[in-house]
């Protein structure tokens, strides 16, 4: 009888114990990103990065050099097998509301392909870490984006 007893009541603080508990809010660093020509086609869009991130960002000035190690954009080899070896566009990076701006220093020209990449998994890191150690050249996940201009 006492064993039953026993066990009830361990049932009893089991119950208990574990609806007390606190849960846990996981923040999700699903965040999509997203990369877009803009509507007059003068300059690549990068969406979606969270505030902070932006914050740093306004706050720190990059040289080109470390942008491009994070978000970039490139002319479409002829050879596919050539990509990773492309140079990066020169153009002015700037940051606009919600949003990372690329502006090439020549316009994008009619029918040449382009390519648009931002290495996400360094981006999606604790805003304190991805400005002090700058080293976003790391990463080997990323967001693409293909697009060319086309006459109308």
């Amino acid at each position: 009888m006492k064993l039953k007893n026993l066990f009830h009541i361990s049932v009893f603080f089991l119950i208990l114990f574990n609806s007390c508990k606190q849960e846990i809010v996981q923040e999700s660093t699903q965040n999509k990103l997203i990369i877009r020509l803009n509507p007059d086609s003068s300059s690549i869009e990068l969406i979606g990065l969270t505030s902070h991130v932006l914050e740093e960002l306004r706050t720190d000035s990059l040289p080109d050099s470390l942008w491009t190690n994070f978000f970039a954009v490139y002319e479409e080899p002829i050879d596919p097998e050539m990509r990773d070896f492309q140079p990066a566009l020169e153009g002015i990076y700037t940051i606009e509301e919600e949003r990372v701006r690329f502006k090439p220093k020549d316009n994008f020209r009619e029918n040449q392909l382009y390519f648009a990449r931002c290495y996400t998994k360094l981006l999606l890191q604790d805003a304190e870490d991805l400005i002090e150690t700058r080293e976003l050249f790391i990463s080997d996940g990323f967001t693409e984006y293909k697009f060319s201009l086309s006459k109308n």
